[in-house]
């Protein structure tokens, strides 16, 4: 009568330790869960703090994101809601990751425009909870020796007057007074909390809407030159030496497309006069006395002045 008795115990201590085995998982995946959620619910744990903030950097709330700082940038004129929802249009921060941890380097990690960033984020102890301690931009973001008087610089449409900024991870659009030029890639990108892009990251290039500019002024030019009735058009970059024969019969063609070889050099110290260099092959007819002379004239580098800001642009020829 014992056996059936011990058969029957058997299936009910399983039961009581299988029932043990949940709930201590629960109870583990609950407290998991608590300490992530309370980054948005007042958490005092560094990972809290950390969390908290990037929420409010993805969520474009700069008060939020700074409060979160333990020390305030002196210059906060570039951590605004509005600067920040600009610096995420094309770039949002997003899949956001902070595991649980009582350390004061506190581990991070998300998506910036859809690549993966991953970070390490300084806290302090507060009150009764912690601060960020990482140095923002490492101290701020010098861009002075990269802007250049002509072109002032605005960063998501606010101008930079200082020689020194601050900015909130993002990718930030730059813009001057011309379309024709660009400062770097046309954005200021900051990956991590305390990266610090230099000078180098402005330096100043032609914009596609510059290319075309300067081409439709190369083209321009050119077919101007090209209907002078002269042997050597005034201010064109090429000419023929013929002492004879009447120059009203001459016919210039441009047999090249000079618009597709267009090299560009932005002037080191006045973007009104940079250089322009463009291939050439032209042809040249004309009558001497009764015979057709017909003469193709290849190898030509023009090369002129080209003031990248103006608006229409134009191109003075200098050879």
């Amino acid at each position: 009568m014992s056996e059936p008795t011990t058969e029957r115990r058997h299936p009910t201590v399983r039961g009581w330790m299988v029932f043990a085995i949940v709930a201590a998982l629960a109870i583990t995946a609950g407290a998991i869960t608590g300490r992530v959620l309370s980054g948005a619910s007042g958490g005092t744990a560094p990972s809290d703090t950390v969390l908290r903030f990037f929420r409010a950097v993805r969520d474009n709330d700069a008060k939020a994101a700074l409060a979160e700082l333990a020390t305030t940038p002196a210059d906060t004129t570039f951590i605004t809601d509005a600067i920040l929802a600009a610096g995420h249009s094309t770039s949002a921060i997003t899949e956001i990751s902070v595991p649980a941890t009582d350390s004061t380097v506190v581990p991070v990690s998300y998506k910036l425009g859809g690549e993966m960033v991953t970070d390490r984020i300084s806290v302090e102890p507060v009150g009764n909870g912690y601060k960020i301690s990482t140095s923002l931009n490492s101290g701020g973001i010098a861009l002075k020796d990269g802007i250049r008087k002509q072109l002032p610089l605005s960063i998501a449409g606010t101008a930079v007057t200082t020689d020194t900024v601050m900015l909130l991870p993002g990718s930030y659009p730059l813009t001057t007074v011309s379309d024709h030029v660009r400062y770097g890639t046309g954005s200021l990108v900051v990956k991590r909390l305390a990266d610090a892009p230099s000078a180098n990251d402005l330096t100043l290039a032609v914009s596609d809407a510059g290319r075309n500019a300067v081409a439709t002024a190369v083209t321009a030019s050119l077919e101007a030159c090209a209907a002078e009735k002269s042997f050597t058009p005034a201010g064109c970059p090429f000419k023929l030496t013929v002492t004879t024969a009447d120059p009203s019969t001459v016919v210039w063609t441009v047999l090249s497309h000079p618009a597709d070889g267009v090299k560009i050099t932005i002037s080191a110290t006045d973007v009104s006069h940079s250089t322009v260099e463009v291939p050439l092959t032209m042809r040249i007819s004309y009558l001497d006395g009764a015979v057709t002379v017909s003469q193709d004239l290849p190898n030509i580098q023009a090369v002129g002045t080209i003031d990248l800001v103006a608006d229409p642009t134009t191109v003075v020829w200098t050879t």
